[in-house]
């Protein structure tokens, strides 16, 4: 586990003196929060003694001060300075103009070991691997996707458990948003490296003379809004809050959501129905949500709205069919669909006093063998049903046996889905003829 540095770097100014090279001003820089003042003209020295950081990755253009960065991490920690190398590398930056072969990262050896020189001399311990990155400016799509390449590849250095501090503070201004966007896409895409972004600083140049120095602020909360954002759209459209239940300061909440994912997983509904009611109530009391959750409370409200004023397990099943059906997870939506037959139809025989567990697996053997009979299927009232459940049930075995069918079938099963769905609500709970079943069939015959 490493704690690692990442930051863009600029052309600099020129100087009279030395026409052929850029240089940032030195400022003093200050991290809010820190009485520590750092007089650097490189905000990335600042903020690598201020977290004593293992390696720095360093992403510039071929235009970018490379030498210069060099000369400084070189002779602040007194390494030996080779002259000859700093010149020769100068003049390489000088001399590229747009279209020219990039300089080579092989170029750049030596300044990866400055700049690990530079942290082992204020920190001994520190792990070294730093390396500079070479990037386009990114005037074309090819030079975009040149660039994606090269940030993919720093991806690969990351490790697991990884701290990573990003400093956007030069370059050009699509730099450091683009390395911001892609450390976000390499999170998501190397899920075997669960790093974590630390921090997010900028140092606020344009103020130094109002201040007397440059603030370094922490904008990492802004990099949470992307997670926070991602967090709760997988809650609202898959019942994945497990990201969102981290993010969550209120406990009770977060335990609510986390607890929702836990039965959406599994496909158990039986606390579903109050675990949604508790988390309605929790919404409601707006005045002790954090402040992100007040902005984010009408998408998850748009959630447990869509169960409200369900009264029964049959009718919940089936709001969780059509909620599975809408986001494509069309597995659990089949079988959330021929169980809401079942219940729906013991939820009738319990109507009329008949003591009944509605999860206890020989009473829903019984209506399943009510539904397959002959005297069933033979009443003109229930024949559709029959035949429909006889349809959705046998989807729902080809989907708990993982996908035995003939080839292509389950493509008429996707399309197919919300024509059941409706079906059911027509025949199972729109049907008024089912209320007669414990007449015509007495529970105790079943």
């Amino acid at each position: 586990m490493a704690k690692i540095l990442i930051s863009a770097l600029g052309t600099g100014s020129l100087k009279e003196e030395h026409t052929h090279k850029g240089e940032y001003e030195p400022a003093v820089y200050k991290l809010l929060g820190s009485d520590r003042e750092y007089k650097t003209s490189f905000v990335a020295a600042a903020l690598s003694e201020y977290l004593m950081v293992d390696r720095i990755f360093l992403i510039g253009t071929s235009k970018s001060m490379w030498d210069e960065v060099y000369n400084y991490f070189s002779k602040v920690s007194k390494q030996q300075f080779y002259e000859s190398y700093w010149v020769e590398l100068g003049e390489k930056v000088a001399s590229f103009k747009a279209g020219d072969i990039k300089i080579n990262e092989n170029d750049l050896e030596n300044v990866n070991k400055a700049i690990d020189g530079y942290l082992k001399d204020i920190r001994g311990t520190a792990l070294g691997g730093s390396h500079c990155y070479i990037i386009d400016y990114g005037l074309n799509e090819a030079e975009l996707w040149n660039n994606f390449d090269v940030i993919m590849r720093m991806g690969d250095n990351l490790k697991e458990g990884d701290e990573i501090y990003l400093d956007i503070t030069h370059s050009f201004r699509s730099i450091p948003l683009f390395n911001y966007l892609m450390l976000d896409l390499i999170k998501i895409l190397q899920l075997n490296k669960d790093f974590k972004l630390s921090g997010l600083f900028y140092g606020m140049l344009d103020i130094v003379n109002e201040l007397g120095y440059a603030p370094i602020v922490d904008l990492s909360p802004f990099y949470n809004i992307t997670i926070w954002a991602r967090g709760a759209y997988n809650f609202i459209n898959y019942g994945n809050g497990y990201v969102l239940a981290d993010l969550i300061n209120d406990e009770n909440i977060s335990s609510i959501i986390r607890n929702i994912s836990d039965i959406v997983s599994i496909n158990h509904i039986d606390e579903f129905k109050r675990e949604i009611d508790r988390l309605n109530d929790s919404l409601k009391d707006i005045e002790s949500l954090d402040p992100v959750i007040k902005y984010m409370r009408p998408f998850l409200m748009s959630f447990t709205d869509r169960f409200k004023g369900i009264n029964s397990s049959g009718e919940l099943q089936l709001a969780l069919a059509e909620w599975y059906f809408d986001n494509k997870r069309f597995a659990q939506g089949y079988i959330c669909l021929a169980e809401s037959i079942i219940t729906r139809i013991l939820q009738i025989y319990r109507g009329k006093n008949i003591k009944i567990n509605m999860s206890d697996n020989t009473y829903r053997k019984k209506i399943k063998g009510l539904i397959h009979s002959q005297q069933f299927k033979e009443r003109p009232e229930y024949k559709d049903l029959h035949k429909e459940y006889r349809t959705i049930q046998k989807i729902r075995n080809t989907i708990a046996h993982a996908g035995y069918a003939d080839e292509n079938e389950y493509r008429d099963h996707i399309r197919d889905a919300y024509v059941h769905l409706n079906k059911v609500r027509k025949y199972v709970f729109n049907n008024k003829e089912l209320e007669k079943l414990p007449e015509l069939f007495p529970f105790n015959r079943l």
